[in-house]
C-alpha cells in the first residue's frame, strides 16, 4: 500500500534540509509525495526561493502564502504569520489529506503546520526534533512540534536522548543524521569562478560566508548582528552576507547588513539557493554569524565557523565551532582564529560520521516501513513510581 507523504517547506532554512528526503520519497516505490510550499518561498524580500525548488527538479502540489504581497516593507507580526500560516495550512489539508505530514525544525510557522495536522488528524513526522537553541523561542517551538509528533527522526544519539526524556515513545525515534548533509556531495556544485560571476562579486580569499539571525528570547535581538558587522570591519576578508529569515527583529538586522554590504569586497543576497550554499562552503575559509548551519553543515566540510552570541546556546557542536559573545573584540579575535590555517588543519578530525550522503535514503526507508496511526494516537507516558 502507498503512502502519501506530504512535505512542508517554507523557506531557504529548510529546503536545503529536505531536498535529499524529498527525493529519495520522490523515487519510493512505496511512497508518494506531495509537496506543500509557502512562505518565505513565495516573498520576494526572501528570494521567491520557490524557483530554486523548481530548479531542483520539484513542482509543488500546493503553494501558500502568508507573509503579504510582493510590495510589502516589513514581514508581519510573528502572531500574524503563525494565524494565517494556521488557516492556510489547515485548509491545504482538509482540500487533500496525506497519510502523514512531514516537518523539519522549529519555526513558527512550523509549530502552526503541526497544529494544524493536529487538529485535521493527520499524523506528523518531525526531523530534528530533541535539539536544543537556548536563546530563541525556536526552542521550546521545537519541543512542542516533538510532543505533536508520531515519528521523529533525529541527527544524533543525544537528540533521541531528549526526546526519550520528553515522554516520547523509544520505539517512535530513529537516528538518521542530518540530511542537510546530504547535499556535501552533490557533483553539480558551482565553482568559485561561476559563483563570482553570479554574485558579481570577486571571491578573492580570505571569504567568509556571514549569516545573522535575530536571537529572539534576548533583550536586544540584533546585538549578534553590530558585533559581526564590526567584526567584518576590523578582518580584512570578502564577505558574503545572506539576509535574516522572518523573524522578529529581523527587518531591523536586515537593514543594517544591507548598510555594511555597501562597502568593498562585499554582497548582500536574500538567498543563496542550496547548490550556491553548498558552493560557497566548499571554498569559504570561515562562517560567520548565528545560524545553525554553522554547526551542523560546516562540519562537514571541515570549514571553521564563528558562531556569536547565544541564539545557538545549548546546541550539540562540532571541532569546527568558535564561540563568541556579542563583543565586538572577541568576534574579532574568534574570526581571526578562524581564519588561520592551523584551524582548519585542527578541526578535521571532527567530521560528522553519518555524513554519508544517504540520510534521505534512510529517512525514506523509516517512513515506508511505518504505518501512519489512525486515528493518530500516541503511545500512553509512562510515569515511573
Amino acid at each position: 500500500m502507498t503512502t502519501t507523504v506530504a512535505i512542508l517547506s517554507t523557506g531557504r532554512q529548510d529546503w536545503g534540509i529536505l531536498h535529499s528526503t524529498a527525493t529519495a520519497i520522490r523515487a519510493h516505490p512505496d511512497l508518494e509525495l506531495r509537496l506543500l510550499v509557502g512562505g518565505m518561498h513565495l516573498s520576494a524580500r526572501h528570494g521567491r526561493t520557490i524557483d530554486d525548488v523548481r530548479a531542483d527538479g520539484f513542482e509543488p502540489d500546493v503553494a501558500l502564502s502568508w507573509l503579504g504581497g510582493d510590495d510589502a516593507r516589513a514581514d508581519p507580526p510573528a502572531t500574524t504569520q503563525a494565524a494565517a500560516a494556521l488557516d492556510a495550512l489547515g485548509a491545504a489539508l482538509r482540500a487533500a489529506p496525506p497519510d502523514t505530514l512531514l516537518l523539519v525544525g522549529d519555526r513558527l510557522e512550523t509549530a502552526a503546520a503541526a497544529i494544524a495536522a493536529t487538529l485535521e488528524r493527520i499524523p506528523i513526522i518531525h526531523l530534528h526534533g530533541g535539539e536544543q537553541t537556548l536563546g530563541a523561542f525556536d526552542d521550546a517551538l521545537r519541543h512542542a512540534i516533538t510532543k505533536l509528533s508520531h515519528l521523529h527522526l533525529v541527527s544524533h544519539e543525544e537528540h533521541a536522548r531528549r526526546i526519550v526524556a520528553l515522554g516520547e515513545d523509544p520505539s517512535s525515534i530513529h537516528v538518521v543524521g542530518a540530511p542537510g548533509l546530504d547535499a556535501a556531495v552533490r557533483h553539480d556544485l558551482p565553482s568559485r569562478e561561476d559563483l563570482a560571476h553570479d554574485l558579481g562579486l570577486a571571491l578573492d580569499p580570505p571569504l567568509v560566508l556571514v549569516t545573522v539571525h535575530p536571537a529572539t528570547l534576548e533583550r536586544d535581538p540584533g546585538a549578534a548582528a553590530a558585533a559581526v558587522i564590526a567584526a567584518m570591519d576590523a578582518v580584512p576578508a570578502t564577505y558574503v552576507v545572506t539576509l535574516p529569515n522572518a523573524d522578529p527583529g529581523g527587518d531591523a538586522i536586515r537593514e543594517r547588513l544591507l548598510v555594511a554590504t555597501a562597502k568593498p569586497r562585499r554582497v548582500a543576497v536574500d538567498a543563496l539557493g542550496e547548490r550556491r550554499y553548498w558552493g560557497l562552503m566548499k571554498i569559504a575559509d570561515a562562517m560567520l554569524g548565528n545560524s545553525s548551519s554553522a554547526l551542523i553543515e560546516a562540519p562537514a566540510v571541515d570549514l571553521p565557523a564563528v558562531d556569536v552570541g547565544d541564539r545557538q546556546a545549548g546546541r550539540r557542536h562540532g571541532l569546527n565551532v568558535l564561540h563568541a559573545p556579542a563583543d565586538v573584540n572577541l568576534v574579532i579575535t574568534a574570526l581571526s582564529e578562524a581564519l588561520l590555517p592551523t584551524t582548519r588543519t585542527r578541526i578535521a578530525a571532527g567530521r560528522p560520521t553519518l555524513a554519508d550522503g544517504r540520510a534521505g535514503e534512510r529517512i525514506a526507508d523509516i517512513i515506508a516501513a511505518w504505518r501512519p496511526p489512525r486515528p493518530p494516537r500516541k503511545a500512553p507516558m509512562t510515569i515511573p513510581d
